[in-house]
């Protein structure tokens, strides 16, 4: 089953975060435990949204980093192609790098009619969507882990 990755998942997940009208911008920590993102692996994320133009980073005492546009105003496909790059579908959907180069395929004529069907939809749906499809809370409750002592 064909889904987005789960980088995808923290970098929605973070701008959501971002999403919250009682700040104006937030540092990394902050945004770490509202998405529940581990703090390095969001730093690259946010680097990676930064260089897309989605978020902006400032250094320093007033800094933090905040959205760069209105959610109604970044796509979906932007937030994946910022964070998986332009090729994230891929040329081929077995996989295999020489398929498009060398040979026709019997998926190659479907595959890319899909790749352009996903990518224009993704282009149409809105984080604001998402957003409020999926209702991200400011603080995602985590499942308590068993002690190790206690009975399964």
């Amino acid at each position: 089953m064909m889904c987005l990755s789960q980088t995808t998942g923290y970098a929605i997940q973070a701008l959501g975060c971002l999403n919250d009208l009682a700040y104006t911008s937030r540092q990394i920590a902050d945004i770490a435990k509202c998405s529940g993102t581990p703090k390095p692996y969001l730093a690259k994320i946010i680097s990676s949204l930064s260089r897309k133009g989605l978020v902006c980073a400032k250094r320093g005492y007033h800094g933090g980093i905040s959205l760069a546009r209105r959610p109604q105003d970044i796509s979906l496909l932007e937030i994946v192609e910022a964070v998986e790059g332009e090729h994230w579908l891929g040329e081929c959907l077995l996989g295999f790098e020489e398929c498009a180069k060398h040979f026709t395929c019997p998926t190659q004529v479907f595959w890319q009619r899909i790749r352009l069907e996903i990518t224009a939809e993704l282009r149409q749906i809105s984080l604001a969507q998402v957003l409020a499809a999926k209702s991200i809370k400011k603080s995602p409750s985590r499942p308590r882990r068993r002690a190790a002592n206690r009975p399964a």
